[in-house]
């Protein structure tokens, strides 16, 4: 099955603006699905030897152009001008000029006192406490399963341990996590339950009475301390802190279970590499780092500022780039052999968590629960395998993810 079909007459016949030549439109959807049977990246790597050019556009989504090499994509995040962070969802009109929070829809400089504020409070220190309630709760949910012999890895843990360690950070009540998922998924996956205005205030609504009862408060949480620290010697505004505290929400509730699901279901079908972990745990900070440059799942966007020659196309003020992080990992420059997992693979280049001003500030909590999950899974569950050899099935969008499978082994261990 075709993954992008370049230049048919009905994409063809879509309209287009002036400034895209007809050789650059092709056929691409982000909120498509992957064909059933393809994995998530090989679709990617598709995609990408099928384009004639590292730049295309897209009638799709109120149209937008896709940088397809890693150093395209690289470039459009790390250059604000004239790659601007001012709207990074695309369809623009209907989802990113709704999506203007902080400090994702912050240029520098007036991104980086509310950056500061996300580094200084989600950096090694300050994560430092939060070492061993992960690994109890790591520990306790697969204990929880680990005497059935199987489990629903999404549902039953990748769902539950990222979100619910975020939700200590935020100091939120675990009952309101199925809520406030639902609304996060909305705007990297959109279901069409919601429009994006709706999304957008149903987290006003929700924030709104927890910021004004932490206002002045000295609690450790992250919500606390970020609304009650100053922004270049004032005090925060109300609709200040709502824009990053629903960008920390956001961040906070998808990427990292995506990543686990991405994880385990290769694992699982990769025998010698899970052997090799369970043989020697001391491996699984190579296997880390191999696993966030095989399996990045954001697919940011920015505007253009200004009219621009880029690429051999001109860009137009206004116009947004799609910048996946996906095709660095996947670019033939980057990595030899990209859909291959190479536990020793020298000089590796990913993006994953993403690339210039705007690098994740999660990325350290990120990598402190993969490298916990890791060691304590195969602790207990060495040996597993996906259930049937079962087929797998991905969601595709903003942020990408894998639908939910079964892992199965042997209760004794």
């Amino acid at each position: 099955m075709e993954v992008a079909s370049l230049r048919p007459d009905d994409i063809l016949a879509m309209p287009r603006p002036e400034n895209v030549p007809a050789e650059r439109v092709f056929d691409f959807d982000i909120y498509r699905d992957i064909p059933d049977g393809m994995d998530f990246h090989a679709f990617w790597r598709e995609v990408m030897d099928a384009a004639p050019f590292d730049v295309m556009w897209t009638p799709h989504n109120e149209g937008h152009w896709v940088a397809l090499s890693a150093e395209l994509s690289d470039q459009v995040m790390s250059e604000p001008d004239p790659f601007s962070n001012n709207t990074v969802l695309v369809p623009k009109e209907t989802a990113g000029e709704a999506y203007r929070l902080i400090p994702l829809s912050l240029d520098p400089p007036e991104h980086r006192p509310f950056r500061k504020l996300l580094n200084d409070n989600l950096g090694p220190k300050p994560l430092r406490a939060f070492e061993e309630p992960i690994e109890q709760l790591t520990i306790e949910l697969i204990e929880s399963f680990k005497d059935k012999g199987r489990c629903n890895f999404v549902t039953d843990f990748a769902e539950r341990l990222p979100v619910t360690i975020f939700m200590m950070l935020v100091d939120l009540p675990i009952a309101d996590l199925p809520k406030l998922k639902h609304l996060a998924d909305q705007f990297t996956r959109p279901d069409g339950s919601m429009t994006y205005p709706e999304v957008l205030q149903a987290f006003r609504d929700y924030l709104t009475p927890v910021l004004e009862a932490r206002r002045g408060g000295g609690e450790q949480d992250l919500i606390t301390q970020v609304i009650n620290a100053p922004v270049d010697d004032r005090p925060m505004t109300e609709i200040e802190a709502l824009n990053i505290c629903t960008q920390v929400l956001v961040g906070g509730l998808d990427t990292v279970v995506n990543m686990l699901g991405f994880t385990f279901s290769y694992l699982a079908r990769d025998h010698e590499l899970r052997r090799s972990i369970a043989a020697d745990p001391d491996l699984i900070g190579d296997a880390l780092l191999e696993f966030f440059r095989r399996f990045p799942v954001v697919s940011s966007s920015r505007e253009v500022k200004r009219d621009t020659a880029w690429a051999g196309v001109h860009l137009r003020a206004g116009d947004m780039v799609m910048c996946p992080t996906i095709v660095v990992a996947m670019d033939t420059a980057s990595a030899d052999s990209p859909l291959d997992f190479q536990i020793h693979r020298p000089g590796r280049k990913h993006s994953t968590f993403g690339k210039g001003s705007h690098t994740c500030p999660g990325a350290h909590l990120a990598r402190m629960e993969m490298k916990i999950v890791l060691r304590e899974w195969f602790a207990r569950i060495p040996e597993f395998t996906l259930e049937n050899e079962e087929p797998l099935s991905y969601t595709n969008g903003i942020v990408g993810s894998v639908k939910p499978f079964n892992l199965v082994w042997s209760p004794a261990g």
